[in-house]
């Protein structure tokens, strides 16, 4: 309903004054009535109310049910109104007819109340349920396209990302193209659709090898036809995407030309598909205007002159024509240009995420793992990150080799589940990225492990301080999710060549200096000594500070229950039962069982992730004093202190309602038993 329209039950048209007051007493107790004596004037106050339903008369002066129907069903404001006929023959020939037109139902006059007021409570019930059932497809398909523009970004991105002389290149190609469409009158969504393609045309460079795609010097002919061979590859790639109309054609066909000379397969003329022939252009422009190793950019006024020398010959005549317009009225796309809001996409849905399954099968498919970048953080994979440390090791840089891992990160996604996990990640490598320079080699090892290389630095003051930036913006970063202290960082620290002149050697000694940071309380980095085992660099604290730290890495990060396995379970539940001996507190011990509503049993992996929402649940709904415990695979045992009894039923239900709550999956069933702590004399 547009703000102009206000919403109404039901519109009654007929050119008979007594039956529309008939229908209007019917129906006037329970719905919102408003009457028509003809079908014009019904049209006319459709410009005004949208009704659920229209009772429509059929036989009619001037403009009949019939002309009146199909005047509403043509407008696409009043299309989807459900219309009943109103009818004195109930022929089965006319019954044919009034369906055959779009009628959702039809009545018979003389009216029975009864048979009105039912049909047409059940014509609204059915209207809303649609309505309702519209406005979820509307969100699903927003967060579709939410989630496609993700992945598109996410691609172009990554494809940018290995051509080290075409940075943005994606994004200035879509961004001329989605420009010249523009000159061309298209549609709206036409224009979105070429930009997309844009960002897309060079997907196939996924398969060419870095250091072609890098190579400062003149390419071979081998190398060129390796190259050429990134349009068949982005073809195959994009073949079967059909949320991007024309994505595959602007991938293969955006190098032929259109005398028939260009490749893959030498099309000419209007058999290069359109949207082609205008990514070609939009190439061409960045490619003239952009520096690239071999050469400087071509001044305006030669960009101009290419394009008219060409046109006809590398480029569609008219679209040549077009786009000189464009220039010669000053036209111009700086090198980092950007489409307005690609920032806060990007930003909005963390672009290289789950969400990018596209992004990971071009990557294991095409990038055949040897430059590929990890699909969770965006950083470089280890297969990369060895490659790039050994070249910088041969080449007789020194450096340092820091490996840096997250102190107690499985209980992050066993307490907080694996999402919250990945978000740990990707502000990890974010606080690294931030804080390595251009020069140094950054990767995710796998797991939460990842490695730097510090390009020829050694001094270990320099290093420390290094060390504490990224630590300092990890913990600024948890603050801003309101997850402080939820994980530090510990890392161990190799210095080349001193520790070692090759990435093996370099690693298993950063290593064991991780190892010792493990050992010796966390939070902090270690550099490896080959003659006194290692020497562990912290912040000045005390003795004491750091017995607290050491203790604390081992506890609950003060949200929740307090978590423990079931072996330090008894010990626990021995201290409490002491103090209520001692203090007479009441203590309420809970167990929890997960059940199956259909079967005796619940399959393992559903069983693990109804008892890890179980976890979660119980830390969301209990205090930081009480304690709880995993007891079998499918039960959870909670202690509840100083508790009566009607309080920790209160408790146990409020755990059961957050489980139900958040659960995802169906059929599971939570129960529990209560008892209060008795403690023998």
């Amino acid at each position: 309903m547009s703000d102009q329209t206000r919403q109404i039950d039901v519109l009654v048209v007929d050119d008979s004054a007594v039956n529309r007051k008939f229908a209007e007493r019917i129906l006037k107790d329970e719905y919102s009535v408003l009457t028509a004596d003809s079908g014009r004037r019904a049209l006319e106050l459709l410009e005004s109310y949208e009704p659920k339903l229209i009772l429509l008369d059929f036989r009619m002066p001037e403009m009949d049910g019939a002309e009146t129907m199909a005047k509403i069903r043509a407008n696409p404001a009043w299309e989807k109104i459900p219309v009943v006929i109103l009818t004195a023959d109930s022929a089965p020939e006319t019954e044919k007819e009034f369906f055959e037109m779009g009628a959702a139902d039809f009545i018979v006059k003389p009216f029975v109340p009864m048979t009105v007021k039912s049909r047409i409570g059940r014509m609204i019930e059915l209207y809303g349920l649609r309505v309702e059932l519209e406005e979820k497809l509307e969100e699903k398909s927003r967060l579709l396209e939410k989630v496609s523009l993700s992945s598109i970004l996410a691609i172009a991105n990554t494809i940018d990302a290995k051509d080290a002389y075409t940075s943005g290149h994606s994004v200035r190609v879509a961004k001329c193209s989605e420009e010249i469409a523009k000159r061309l009158g298209w549609s709206e969504e036409e224009v979105r659709n070429i930009y997309h393609i844009g960002l897309l045309h060079d997907i196939g460079k996924i398969g060419v090898p870095d250091s072609i795609l890098n190579k400062p010097s003149r390419l071979s002919d081998e190398e060129f036809a390796q190259i050429k061979k990134h349009p068949m590859i982005g073809g195959e790639i994009l073949k079967n995407i059909r949320m991007i109309p024309g994505v595959a054609d602007g991938a293969l066909y955006h190098h032929e030309k259109y005398n028939g000379k260009g490749y893959p397969f030498g099309l000419a003329g209007e058999e290069i598909p359109y949207c082609a022939r205008i990514i070609a252009i939009a190439d061409a422009y960045d490619a003239m205007t952009s520096n690239r190793i071999y050469r400087a950019k071509l001044p305006d006024m030669s960009v101009v002159a290419e394009f008219e020398r060409c046109a006809g010959t590398q480029f569609d005549p008219h679209l040549a024509h077009v786009f000189v317009g464009m220039l010669n009225e000053g036209f111009y796309l700086p090198p980092e240009t950007k489409r307005e809001g690609d920032d806060a996409v990007n930003e909005q849905w963390n672009i290289v995420d789950d969400n990018s399954a596209l992004l990971n099968r071009i990557l294991l498919e095409y990038g055949s793992g040897k430059n590929a970048l990890d699909s969770l953080t965006g950083l470089h994979n280890r297969g990369y990150g060895e490659k790039a440390i050994e070249q910088l090791l041969s080449e007789a840089h020194k450096g340092a080799l820091m490996i840096m891992d997250l102190d107690n990160f499985k209980n992050v996604n066993d307490t907080y589940g694996h999402l919250m996990g990945d978000k740990v990640l990707r502000l990890l490598a974010a606080a690294l990225s931030a804080n390595v320079e251009d020069k140094d080699v950054l990767c995710r090892l796998g797991g939460d492990e990842f490695v730097a290389f510090l390009t020829d630095d050694t001094d270990r003051e320099k290093l420390i301080g290094r060390v504490n930036l990224i630590m300092e913006a990890f913990a600024a970063s948890l603050r801003e999710i309101e997850f402080e202290n939820l994980t530090h960082i510990s890392a161990g620290i190799a210095l080349c060549p001193a520790d070692g002149k090759n990435f093996s050697m370099l690693y298993s000694n950063a290593d064991k200096a991780l190892y010792y940071v493990k050992k010796n309380g966390k939070n902090s980095c270690s550099f490896y000594s080959s003659d006194a085992g290692t020497t562990v660099v912290r912040k000045p604290d005390t003795d004491l500070d750091h017995i607290r730290q050491m203790l604390e890495g081992s506890m609950d990060e003060g949200r929740g229950l307090f978590k423990v396995p079931y072996e330090e379970f008894p010990n626990l539940y021995s201290y409490l039962s002491r103090c209520v001996k001692r203090k007479g507190q009441m203590v309420q011990t809970i167990l929890f069982t997960l059940g199956s509503e259909n079967q005796d049993y619940l399959d393992n992996s559903v069983c693990e992730e109804a008892m890890s929402t179980l976890e979660v649940a119980a830390a969301y709904s209990l205090r930081m004093v009480d304690v709880g415990s995993r007891y079998s695979s499918l039960q959870y045992i909670v202690i509840l202190v100083d508790t009566n009894i009607e309080n920790g039923r209160m408790v146990a239900d409020r755990v059961v309602n957050q489980f139900y709550k958040i659960y995802a999956g169906a059929g599971v069933t939570l129960s529990y038993d209560i008892q209060t702590m008795v403690v023998s004399s």
